[in-house]
């Protein structure tokens, strides 16, 4: 099945001296006195210290361009970036502006994953704005294009862009290809290909017997083909696939691979593209004086959560858009976690792909990508059409030619809403009850007539539960309880993902409830609740089960609960001692003492 998109929108050339402002402040403005702030004469060392970096005379009249790019060459996700970096200055200079590169830290889910590592994964979400505002503030520069790959560089991309109204754009530097198993034997049959889930979800079955560890290395040489970030609707491409919705980014990039089988290395065509469109769209948003937070608004951020519902996107897009509105500073009476429930809860299932179908990003991307699944939202009145994009122009106005569903034909990778994978209510659900009396997110991603009612397994590490499923000490009917892996109690608020695959490869999922204030991977599928607030270091009620309580999960009445009265709950809050934290150092004892609940997003201000 094949189809072509209709051509990214062409943008006029135009001038940029117009579009030089904020940058005079720092260069020079040769119309200001000699003795007034920001004058030629008073920043003649700043225009120094420029040339001595390479500057040349002509480059002090130009735009500055933050061009900011999470990198490392540790890990597949973003280690392309330096290259769309340098793609995007390229275009950036021609076009008549001078870019300004800010590297940013950047810290993979995949590889922290199970370990110590991974509390600086959430952590870095904020680092990665607080950077991008730094360099970009910290160089008066003109205007913004930020590139996000791995989970939490996506968000910590655009968070910076709202929380400064900069002009601005995003682009995802793209998912990698499904990985293919070398004999086809296995956990292949049942997929179009293999990602990292399956190499989670491997290390349960191994655990249990079920592959032999020649299996389990096949596995993991072959699920992670080359660079992107993961193949399959997880976070990262979820949050893309949000940005796209809420009108962030280009229509059509955030499904467009950044490898092929060929070259898993080097940036593909398409995406050496999408740089030169994102330069051309900015400085068109600049010659409309077009700001981020015209763009972020409580309509377009309904729109994103549209979308995720669609796609059947990770959890964690609850925390990332929650944060994304704080920074644009809508009230959290317009835009809050009960919103999710409220937009959410009339949008079917779309997306036939991992972690809840067979498919990949690559998939979508054949067929149209995110734009095809937005049609089909818009045609039901499901989005909000109106709302501006970094295209300059609306949501509507952009999928004018985009392909229906219906016009690609016999296909399973994308569902009509006339016949949907499955029907609206079975994704994302927010959850309360007495064990969560602010909230707690549990995903469904299709599933049906959901419950469980079980004997509580308490443990206070992600570490501890591990080692117990693969010990087999793990029945049917428990329910987990993995508590003190919030935002302030890890710190961090790590990713479940370990206990949660194990569960599953050991043929649990489906018997199992995981609990958590911790937080889960898109990759995560199975009875999964998570987010539950207040968590266990703030006193709440997730901190006071005891071994052996009977847990209620009830999705479809959107209940957590824990059967004892509120006179037992009230006496063990009493008894209640939070955890010694005097072992935290640096970063992690900062992010502790600022971080807010998951609630609100665990935002740090």
């Amino acid at each position: 099945i094949t189809c072509t998109l209709p051509p990214l929108v062409k943008f006029e050339t135009m001038a940029t001296a117009d579009l030089k402002n904020e940058s005079y402040k720092i260069t020079g403005d040769p119309k200001r006195a000699d003795g007034e702030s920001s004058s030629s004469v008073k920043m003649t060392c700043s225009r120094s210290n420029f040339r001595a970096a390479g500057w040349k005379e002509e480059d002090f009249q130009k735009p500055i361009i933050t061009i900011a790019a999470p990198y490392s060459n540790s890990m597949p996700c973003n280690n392309q970036f330096r290259d769309l970096a340098d793609l995007i200055a390229e275009e950036v200079e021609k076009l008549g502006g001078k870019a300004h590169l800010a590297i940013t830290p950047v810290i993979s889910d995949g590889q922290t994953q199970g370990t110590k590592a991974m509390r600086y994964s959430l952590v870095s979400r904020d680092l990665i704005a607080d950077c991008i505002e730094t360099m970009h503030e910290g160089y008066h520069a003109d205007a913004c294009i930020t590139l996000g790959g791995c989970d939490k560089s996506v968000p910590g991309a655009v968070m910076p862009l709202a929380r400064m109204d900069a002009i601005g754009i995003y682009l995802f530097g793209g998912p990698a290809l499904p990985g293919m198993h070398p004999d086809g034997s296995s956990c292949a049959e049942k997929s179009k290909g293999l990602d990292p889930g399956k190499v989670m979800e491997a290390i349960g079955a191994y655990g249990n017997g079920l592959i032999d560890m020649e299996e389990l290395h096949k596995i993991e040489c072959a699920s992670l083909p080359g660079s992107g970030t993961c193949s399959a609707m997880f976070t990262a491409c979820s949050m893309a696939s949000a940005v796209e919705g809420m009108g962030m980014a280009l229509p059509g990039t955030a499904s467009h691979p950044a490898m092929t089988r060929d070259d898993p290395r080097t940036v593909p065509s398409p995406k050496a593209q999408d740089c030169k469109a994102v330069a051309e769209a900015l400085f068109n948003l600049a010659k409309k004086g077009i700001t981020t937070r015209q763009i972020i608004t409580k309509e377009s951020l309904e729109n994103a959560v549209a979308v995720i519902y669609a796609v059947g996107g990770s959890t964690n897009a609850v925390l990332h858009l929650l944060a994304i509105a704080k920074e644009a500073e809508i009230p959290q009476e317009d835009f809050s976690i009960e919103d999710f429930q409220r937009i959410g809860g009339k949008v079917p299932l779309l997306a036939n792909v991992s972690p809840h179908g067979p498919y990949h990003m690559s998939d979508l991307d054949r067929l149209g990508g995110i734009p095809v699944i937005m049609k089909e939202l818009l045609s039901a009145g499901l989005l909000n059409g109106d709302c501006m994009t970094v295209t300059g122009k609306t949501v509507a106005e952009n999928l004018a030619d985009t392909p229906t569903v219906a016009s690609l034909g016999e296909q399973d990778i994308i569902f009509p809403l006339s016949k949907p994978l499955s029907a609206a209510g079975n994704h994302i659900i927010v959850m309360k009850g007495n064990l969560a009396p602010q909230s707690a997110i549990c995903k469904l991603s299709g599933k049906t007539d959901v419950e469980l009612i079980g004997p509580a397994r308490c443990f206070d590490a992600e570490d501890d539960a591990f080692a117990a499923i693969m010990a087999g000490k793990i029945k049917k009917g428990d329910v987990l309880v993995i508590r003190h892996e919030g935002p302030k109690g890890a710190p961090g608020m790590p990713e479940m993902l370990s206990p949660g695959a194990a569960l599953v490869g050991a043929g649990l999922g489906k018997y199992v409830a995981l609990v958590t204030d911790g937080r889960f991977s898109g990759a995560s599928h199975g009875i999964m609740v998570g987010h539950v607030t207040p968590e266990a270091a703030a006193g709440g009620p997730i901190a006071l089960v005891e071994e052996g309580d009977m847990i209620t999960v009830r999705p479809g009445a959107r209940l957590l609960s824990i059967n004892i009265s509120d006179e037992e709950m009230a006496k063990r809050k009493a008894a209640w001692k939070p955890k010694d934290t005097s072992h935290l150092r640096g970063t992690l004892k900062k992010y502790a003492a600022q971080v807010q609940s998951a609630h609100f997003g665990a935002i740090t201000h």
